[in-house]
C-alpha cells in the first residue's frame, strides 16, 4: 500500500470509529466509502488551486449581478479601482459550483472584493475567450463616495451608451441630479439599466 493510500484510509476510518464485533463487512464499507469520497474531493480541490494560481487577481466593488438565459451563468459587473466597469461571469449555473458563486456575488453586491479571474476559451468557439471569476474575497461594503462624473460614466457604460436609458435608470433609482453617490445608489441605479449585466 503506498503513503497516500494508507493516510486516507485513516482519515477515512478516525470518523468512522473502532469496528464492532461482527460488523466488519458493514464497517468496511463504510471507511471504503469515506476514502473515496476524500480522495475525489482532494481532487476537486486540486483543480480548484490550480484555477486560483492561474488567477489574475484584482480589487474592485460588485454593482451588479444578473444570470445568462442561455448558459445560466452569472453575470458580474465590477468597478474597478481606476473606476472603470469590467463584465464577469461565473461558471454554469447548472454546476454546484456556479450555483454557489451566483449566490455569493448576490450577497456581496455593494462590497469591495479581491476578484480572482481566469480567461477561459468559450466551449463554442475556442478563439473567443470569457473571464470568469474563480473567487471572490470580501473586503466588506464599500462606503467610498463615488464622484459624479464617474458614476453617471458607469451607468452610460452599463447602458451601453444609450443616454436615455441611462438618464431613465439615474432618475428611477432616485439619484441626484449633482453631487457624489453612494455605492448603493450606484448598485441601485445599475439595477434599473435593462440588461446591465449582459456581454
Amino acid at each position: 500500500m503506498n503513503p497516500r493510500d494508507l493516510e486516507l484510509t485513516l482519515a477515512a476510518a478516525r470518523p468512522v470509529g473502532t469496528c464492532p464485533p461482527g460488523e466488519e463487512a458493514a464497517w468496511t464499507e463504510q471507511v471504503r466509502a469515506r476514502a473515496i469520497h476524500l480522495y475525489t474531493l482532494a481532487d476537486t480541490v486540486g483543480q480548484d488551486l490550480q484555477r486560483l494560481d492561474a488567477a489574475k487577481q484584482f480589487t474592485s466593488t460588485l454593482l451588479s449581478v444578473s444570470v445568462e438565459d442561455t448558459s445560466t451563468r452569472g453575470l458580474l459587473v465590477v468597478r474597478n479601482t481606476s473606476g472603470e466597469l469590467e463584465h464577469l461571469r461565473t461558471d454554469r449555473g447548472d454546476t454546484e459550483v456556479g450555483r454557489a458563486m451566483v449566490e455569493r456575488a448576490r450577497a456581496l453586491l455593494g462590497h469591495r472584493l479581491r476578484v480572482y479571474r481566469v480567461n477561459e476559451q468559450m466551449a463554442g468557439n475556442p478563439k473567443m475567450q470569457v473571464r470568469t471569476v474563480v473567487h471572490l474575497a470580501d473586503y466588506g461594503s464599500d462606503t467610498d463616495p463615488v464622484h459624479e462624473h464617474s458614476a453617471k460614466e458607469n451607468v452610460l457604460a452599463a447602458a451601453e451608451g444609450d443616454i436615455d436609458a441611462a438618464r431613465r435608470a439615474w432618475v428611477v433609482a432616485g439619484l441626484p441630479e449633482s453631487g457624489s453617490v453612494s455605492i448603493t445608489q450606484l448598485v441601485a441605479a445599475l439595477a434599473e439599466v435593462p440588461n446591465a449585466g449582459a456581454r
